[in-house]
This record gives C-alpha cells, structure tokens and sequence, in this order.
C-alpha cells in the first residue's frame, strides 16, 4: 500500500475521532461504514477492551464448534506453513468473533496477546472496533484491513485479512483471519484466506454429504489442491518448497520430483523468480509462454518477509490466459507495452515508431536518446514485444540509481564470499537473468569508466565474469540502452569510452521531448484522463477545449511524466465527477513560455546545467531526493554534478 493512501487514511481517522468528521472520499466504503458503527457502538478508540471468554465459557464456544475446528486445523496449519516466519499468526474465531484456535510467529503471538488476539478474545465490532474479523462477521464477505483503518489505536500496528465461513445452509460458522504487523502487508494474503475457506466450506458440505466419503477422504485436498491457480514458493536458496498440482500441471511437471528442486531445474523460465529473491521487488500480472505445454500464463510473484524486512522466500501465482489481453502480448516476461500502446501521431513518433520497428526485426544493439520523461522504456519494450525474444526475458535496470559500488554486483553478479555481505550461493547479475531475451541499460551515460570496459566486452564476446570468479559464462542477450544525454559530448569530455559508444550507436532512436510534438497533447491527455479515472474510481469525466489549450501552452520540462502527474493532480482537485477546467492546471512555472522564446539565450551546455542544478536546488531547498527526481538524474550522479560545479 502506498505511502499517500497509508497518509491519507491516517488523515481521515485523526479529523473522525477528533472531529466527527468523516472523510469518505479518502476510504474504502466498508470502512467508514464499520468507523460510523464503532461510534454507534461507542467503542472507544483510544482504550483497549479486555472482554474475553474465559474457563468453562470458553469450553463451552469450542465444544460448540468442534465440528467447525476438526475440519479446519489442518488447512489452518498448512496455511501457517505458507507464511510461517513471515511474522503473521493464523486465527478461527466462531460466528460471534471468539477466538476458537490460533498458531503464528513467536514474536507475532506476543504482541497479539496483549491485545487479547488470542483464544477467548472477543473481535465483534462492539467490542474491538473496525478489524478484519468483527468487519468480516458484518459484511458477510472477505475483507482486509490495514494499519490505520483499525478504529482502535491500539490495533494500528497490525494488518488482516479475513473471511467468513458458511456451512451448507449459508449459515455463518466462523471466520478464518491471517493477521501480521502492517510493515508486513502483502497483497496476495486475503487470496489465501479466501482459497483456505473456500476449501473449508467445501469440506462442511463434503461431510455433510456423506460421513463415510469423508472418513476416506484423505486429506489429499489439502489448501494448495483446492487452489484454482498454480502456487509455487521459493526458499533464499532458490528451492522449491511447496508447489500444487495445478502449477505442475501448467508448468508439465511431475510434483512429486520438483520439492525440495532448484527453481532453475524445474522452472524452465525463471528469470522473473530469481529477480524477486535478488531485488525482493514484487511483480505483478506479468505473461509468459511456456513451451512444454503451449500454454499462455500470467504470473504475479511477491517476496514473503520477516518482521525485520528481510526477503525470506516468494510466493508465485500462475494463472492460465483464457484470453488476449488488449494491447499486451503473452511471453514477454517484464516488458508490456507494444507499438501500439506508443501514443503519438506528429511527425515525429512517426519517424520514432518507424525506426523501433525496423530495430524489433533486427539483433543489432538500440541506442534511444531523449530526455528524461519522454517514454524510452516503452520503446524499449515495444521494441522487445516486436522481436523474436518476445517470449523470452526482458531485464530493465537504471544505471542512474545504483551506486558506483554496486552497479557491477547488479549488471554482472557474484560468486559467494567475493565481498562482505554477500549471499550464501552468490547472486546472479542481470546480464545472466536476461538470457535469451533482452536487457534495457537506462541512463546507460552514468556508467562508470571501469565498469564500461567490463560492458564492452559483453557486447564483443557475449561474456561474462562474475565478481569473485575466474570463470566465463556465455549470455545471449539483446541489449537496447538509453540516455538523456549527448553521448558524443561525453566522449569529447572524457567521460564515455569511444569504443563502447560506437558499439552503442548502431540503431540510434531519438525521442522527441513533448514540446516539440504539441500536437500529441491533447491525445495523450485523453488516455491520462481514462488511465487514471479508473485508478481514482472517477466516473463520467469530461474535458473542456480550454483545458486541453491550456496544456498545449505550457513547455513540460517533465515530459510524459511531468503530463501524467499534471492530469493525476487535476483529477484529484475535481470536487465531483465532472469537468476538467484549466483552474485545475497548476504548474511548476506559473508563467509557461514557449520553446521560440528561449532560442535566442545562447550558454554553453555545463552553464545551462549548472544553472538548472542551483535553481531546483533553491526551489526545494536543499532536498536531494525531489532535485534528483526533478531534473530526472540519479543522486550519485547529482552529488558528482554539484562538486564538478563548485556549488555550494
């Protein structure tokens, strides 16, 4: 969950319980709904309720579920063994919210039970306030609830995911809840409770049905079988720990020989796998095409964390595409746009998109220049989706975000032991996770000196050395690469090698900056607006002819970026769905002036960025972080700026 949405939520339960007032634009609906109940319910939200059932009373909750706790254990222990030293506990409560079981983490489990999440804890709304399991009980549905959401103070640290439980008669039984500390909120959690549940419900009506097919019933259904998507966990090591019989049906492997495997040796395509434990960077909805059984999936994989925010594994789902999704292609592992995502119809994209398609049917190397925010990622996997390693791999990495010290571990990899601090096993590099397919080198002109050597020699002999090994690996990469800047400049100023330039420049695609093609304004305006709409829950917005003037005055220094966050910001002012006017348009310079009226200031290049260096440092202040993402420049690459330039 975002920073702003956690920054949001927080605003909105400070002004309700200080003021009464409640910001439902700023929640979900479910809850602001359960907040306004906790204050019908006069729940306290600063205090802690210590309403539990204790002794014969609670003998008497779990003697009245026993059939509901029987059924359960054992998906609620095998759904413990999914995310055991994750930091989160399993929990069953009966129909009222008593907590009948529970089993987690040791740490998890000592806080939790100072604040009765533990059996005979009462979690009814009347009692706890908005969470998961007393939201769950009066929603009727899954639901999960993070962090601030709590109505009670007290509960604010902890994230859950709850589902209630029927029986045959649609009669509410329980609830089943994964609750863990919010810092180690994932996404993928409330699946798992409702796939657990759905295989606990499926067990009531099965025993129902028939006692004696239960009684043979073997467990064999256990939480991963009755998945209806391919689950797959990696350990740090890169070994398969668990993986259904639907992710070995998709994958055409046998289960029983692939636990306890190397990824790479069951998993014919794990680039993505390996990228996640590497870089503990989730992926999401991501396609893929796996030959040994001509099927067409998307995958999301998300790392699985400690309490200390420590990649312990992955959790992959594997899902079967039913149908082509629009204007992406299955096979392309990261990369996915395509030409006709490119949005643009001036004179030049033209040229642009023409020139990327002659580069997607040719293996020679792709330089795209442009300035920061013009859209050469999308090129670049444009370009890779149009190739014929379209189902392979596609590997993106800012070479402008990475330190000096790293950025040779990351492109090249290591061997274990080479350096303090690194991985038992040592540590693929990007050239070796995007073999077969293609690596995207961005702000390629921030390389060092050194480590450009190294670079050139990939692209000579399609080699590689990790850090710490004498030994060569061959890779069979497509490398396209882009920068902002003027890299024959750099070769003049001694700050790119010559060679590794000319073995660069083979296909050079310039993107023009958003001033230069103001006739795609408007269009790309329209595409924000429907983007975005979406993503805000926006309904029925129009734009006024004057607001999409108003962007063809101004000369976006940012870019498509600079465009989209513009349009975003406008969308988040409209009071109502409605209109977009100008009045909604505020820009960094408030008096936008034409590209025309600045030809004439003729500075030689180091004084032009000086001079944009000492302004954006002065217009925020000294912060590095928002004067780096500014002026679309990496921060090593500022601090090196700044001390070129003498500013103090």
């Amino acid at each position: 969950m975002s920073a702003q949405v956690i920054h949001l939520i927080e605003e909105a339960w400070n002004r309700y319980i200080a003021n009464d007032v409640l910001d439902i634009h700023k929640l979900r609906p479910e809850v602001a709904h359960s907040w306004q109940r906790c204050r019908n319910f006069k729940v306290d939200p600063y205090g802690q309720s210590d309403q539990d059932v204790k002794g014969l009373e609670l003998k008497d909750k779990v003697h009245e579920s026993q059939h509901l706790i029987k059924i359960a254990r054992p998906f609620i222990h095998n759904l413990y063994g999914f995310v055991k030293g994750s930091g989160f506990q399993v929990v069953l409560t009966d129909k009222e919210g008593i907590i009948l079981e529970a089993i987690g983490d040791p740490e998890i489990i000592k806080k939790t039970k100072q604040i009765q999440l533990s059996p005979g804890g009462d979690w009814n709304e009347a009692v706890k306030g908005t969470n998961a399991i007393g939201t769950a009980i009066f929603e009727k549905k899954p639901i999960q609830i993070f962090a601030r959401e709590h109505f009670c103070q007290v509960n604010h640290f902890l994230t859950c995911s709850a589902a209630p439980v029927f029986d045959p008669e649609g009669q509410m039984v329980g609830v089943l809840d994964i609750t863990g500390d919010y810092k180690s909120f994932n996404p993928h959690t409330l699946s798992l409770v409702v796939a657990a549940v759905s295989t606990i419900e499926n067990q009531l009506r099965l025993h129902k049905t028939t006692s004696k097919l239960y009684v043979s019933y073997k467990f064999s259904s256990t939480l991963l079988e009755t998945m209806s998507d391919g689950i797959i966990s990696v350990d740090t090591n890169g070994i398969i720990t668990q993986l259904n019989s639907h992710a070995a049906k998709i994958l055409g492997v046998d289960p029983r020989f692939s636990i306890g495997k190397p990824v790479a040796a069951v998993v014919k395509k794990p680039a993505a796998i390996l990228q996640v434990l590497s870089t503990g960077v989730d992926y999401k909805d991501h396609e893929l095409f796996i030959e040994e059984t001509g099927k067409k999936i998307t995958q999301a994989i998300s790392p699985l964390r400690d309490d200390t925010g420590r990649t312990i594994g992955i959790l992959a789902m594997l899902k079967e595409c039913r149908e082509k999704l629009p204007g992406k292609r299955c096979g392309s592992l990261s990369a996915k746009y395509v030409f006709d995502d490119i949005i643009g119809e001036s004179e030049t994209m033209h040229l642009a998109k023409k020139w990327a398609r002659i580069a997607a049917g040719s293996p020679s190397t792709v330089l795209l220049t442009g300035e920061s925010g013009t859209g050469k990622e999308l090129f670049a996997q444009a370009i890779h989706n149009g190739s014929s390693r379209k189902e392979r791999a596609f590997i993106a990495i800012n070479c402008a975000a990475l330190p000096d010290t790293l950025i040779e571990s990351e492109l090249f990899g290591y061997e274990e032991g080479s350096f303090t601090g690194s991985k038992k096993g040592g540590q693929a590099g990007k050239f070796e996770l995007a073999n077969g397919g293609t690596i995207f080198l961005d702000e390629i002109g921030d390389i060092p000196l050194y480590t450009q050597v190294k670079l050139l020699r990939v692209i000579q002999e399609k080699k590689i050395s990790r850090i710490g090994s004498s030994g060569e690996i061959s890779v069979d990469i497509r490398i396209i690469a882009a920068t902002h800047k003027d890299l024959k400049e750099e070769v003049h100023k001694g700050n790119f090698r010559k060679d590794l330039f000319y073995r660069l420049n083979v296909i050079t695609i310039n993107i023009a900056s958003l001033r230069e093609r103001m006739d795609d304004v408007p269009n790309l305006a329209k595409h924000f607006v429907c983007k975005l709409s979406h993503k805000l829950g926006r309904k029925n917005i129009s734009i006024a002819d004057d607001f999409l003037q108003k962007l063809k005055t101004y000369n976006w220094p940012g870019n498509i970026r600079e465009l989209e966050n513009a349009i975003e910001r406008a969308l988040n002012m409209l009071s109502d769905d409605g209109t977009l006017t100008p009045d909604l348009l505020h820009f960094d310079n408030p008096s936008p002036v034409r590209i025309e009226e600045r030809i004439a200031e003729v500075k030689s290049l180091k004084d032009i960025e000086k001079d944009a260096i000492i302004q954006t440092l002065n217009l925020y202040k000294g912060n590095i972080l928002k004067v780096s993402a500014k002026l679309g420049v990496g921060r090593n690459t500022l601090y090196r700026k700044i001390k070129e330039y003498d500013i103090k």
